[in-house]
């Protein structure tokens, strides 16, 4: 595999190649969990979501895959018909410099935030598609980005009950720009790790639910629950006892994934090994030791 994506509930982190070109300047230093942190708040529980069209999703599409390729130069152009826009910035909790693709179209609409490392060392994406909702999944999302230098960070833009019929939720919808740059993503190869949390009632003798989706066992996911159990967590492992409703055999970019033949992780965090930034950093070393040791 040429890259590695890695998903929690709304943010998507990918790994990327080696740069050709030189992209935005870098105008701001930001602290990324800070940063995350406000535009997940900002997000409505019960409004701010509108549909892309198939045409809007294309474009970001295509914005990412320039950045990916090494082209983020291109990225501006190609982005700025639909709102979005392409920054350089410096995160303060790593000092590492980022892409930031984001909704600067001054509409709430929902459509999320990709976040890329400049450092091609790593082949990693990760995705949080339920922020908010999966309280604390974000702030996963952005640790395990900060652990594992070239990843890629995909992040939804609005709370998943944010349009009726489940429109928002972007782990169960294909029409979505969430979806648009998962499939960029796995069409570059690059394993993805999705995050969620999930209620300690929901799963009461685990600590966490790992799944490749529809197939439920995957080489990806075997090495996951693996290094987790490692760590001392119990982990529930679908194929070999069930953990209804926390499978993720009808989600969305899992779907895709075994049908393309791409690596995907699906990992149920339960909230009380999210509570505090101490429980989040444990779970987040024990990924990040297996998504950089690979």
């Amino acid at each position: 595999m040429g890259a590695f994506a890695l998903v929690a509930a709304g943010v998507l982190v990918v790994s990327t190649p080696a740069r050709q070109e030189q992209g935005p300047s870098v105008s701001d230093r930001i602290d990324l969990a800070e940063s995350i942190g406000r535009f997940v708040q900002d997000q409505p529980q019960d409004s701010g979501y509108q549909a892309p069209t198939q045409h809007e999703r294309g474009v970001v599409a295509d914005g990412v895959r320039a950045v990916l390729g090494g082209h983020p130069a291109e990225a501006p152009d190609l982005l700025s018909p639909v709102g979005y826009s392409l920054r350089q910035v410096v995160d303060t909790g790593t000092g590492r410099p980022l892409y930031e693709l984001s909704d600067t179209s001054g509409s709430r609409r929902g459509w999320g935030r990709v976040l890329v490392d400049t450092d091609p060392a790593a082949r990693t994406g990760i995705e949080v598609p339920h922020p908010k909702a999966d309280l604390d999944s974000e702030l996963l999302g952005v640790g395990l980005f900060r652990k594992v230098p070239g990843s890629v960070l995909v992040v939804a833009g609005a709370h998943r009950r944010a349009a009726p019929n489940k429109h928002a939720d972007m782990a169960h919808v294909t029409d979505s720009v969430f979806e648009a740059v998962h499939e960029v993503l796995a069409a570059q190869g690059v394993p993805v790790v999705q995050l969620h949390g999930y209620a300690n009632d929901s799963a009461p003798d685990n600590d966490m639910v790992v799944s490749s989706g529809p197939t439920l066992h995957g080489p990806l996911a075997d090495r996951v629950a693996n290094a987790l159990e490692t760590a001392g967590y119990a982990i529930c492992r679908p194929w070999v006892a069930r953990c209804p409703g926390l499978e993720a055999t009808t989600n969305a970019q899992a779907q895709w994934s075994a049908a393309h033949g791409d690596e995907f992780v699906h990992v149920e965090v339960a909230r009380e090994n999210r509570d505090s930034p101490q429980d989040r950093d444990r779970v987040v070393a024990a990924l990040a030791q297996e998504l950089n040791g690979r």
